[in-house]
């Protein structure tokens, strides 16, 4: 169901911002970070009351001159009905938050899901080896996989594997290792199962391939693109009580600059430093453009 959506909303997205592909990702993930910024703060000039909001900014700031006057006093009645006064007017424009955020809520969708298959790694290069890896449960060490032979795929260590325990990967750099003794220490380290890998090499840059790769009797598919500036689907999952549980191909995460790194799985790099971009960028766009 997840996927079918997915796909639906890169279906949109892609006629719509493909042509950010011939930038390189650190410059294409700027862009889609500060349209999202400028989505959530034009969404605010077209969705509140902006001489309401003005008026109220320029009384919090007064209200602070005043807090700051009323302390040099050391008058603690006023500084305390200043203090009531500026959480009673932010209490207030707290109502205008929540129409904005639901206005921009559908082009973030569009730019994050676009950002998430086609901003989150690497594409292979035609000629590059590519590893393939399929888990399976704890239980399926030592048992045999093989991919059906493909014509213009080259299988560098062979169509057939064996299934071996999995390890956790080699951190790069210091924001990975930094985040790898982390999880160390707050043990969340997920648990490992069994892996089996492959390192296929395609020989015709930009044609679309389908792996089989046949397991316990069951055959299960995986698209291999190389050669272009997207990638295909990076990892499909069939579901943690399957005999598979998911096949990967195992490409190079971008980090932004080649630093920025991810914070657990849930937030890969290119989403934290998407999610920076934004953040500091929405402040920036209110002020310039005298939004409030």
């Amino acid at each position: 169901m997840l996927e079918t959506i997915n796909n639906i909303i890169l279906a949109v997205a892609d006629p719509l911002l493909n042509w950010l592909l011939i930038f390189p990702k650190d410059v294409a993930i700027f862009i889609v970070a500060i349209a999202t910024s400028a989505a959530i703060t034009f969404s605010r000039k077209w969705s509140t009351d902006q001489e309401w909001l003005q008026r109220a900014d320029e009384d919090v700031k007064r209200l602070k001159e005043l807090t700051k006057e009323a302390k040099e006093k050391k008058d603690k009645e006023a500084v305390k009905r200043h203090k009531m006064t500026v959480g009673l007017i932010k209490m207030r424009s707290l109502k205008f938050e929540g129409k904005p955020l639901l206005i921009a809520i559908v082009p973030i969708l569009i730019l994050a899901t676009w950002c998430f298959g086609r901003m989150g790694f690497h594409p292979p290069r035609d000629g590059q080896d590519v590893k393939i890896k399929m888990y399976v449960p704890s239980s399926g060490i030592a048992s045999v996989a093989h991919i059906i032979p493909v014509e213009g795929v080259t299988a560098t260590d062979g169509w057939v594997q064996k299934v071996v325990k999995d390890t956790y990967p080699e951190p790069e750099g210091l924001w990975d290792t930094a985040m790898a003794k982390l999880a160390d220490v707050l043990k969340l380290h997920p648990p490992l199962g069994g892996v089996a890998i492959w390192r296929l090499r395609a020989a015709a840059a930009g044609k679309p391939y389908t792996l089989r790769i046949v397991y316990g009797g069951e055959t299960y598919e995986k698209k291999f693109l190389v050669g272009r500036k997207m990638y295909s689907t990076q990892f499909v999952f069939f579901g943690l009580d399957q005999p598979v549980q998911g096949i990967e191909e195992a490409l190079k995460p971008f980090k932004l600059f080649g630093v920025i790194g991810g914070l657990g799985p849930f937030f890969p790099p290119w989403l934290v430093a998407y999610l920076i971009i934004a953040l500091i960028f929405v402040p920036v766009l209110k002020k310039v453009c005298r939004i409030y």
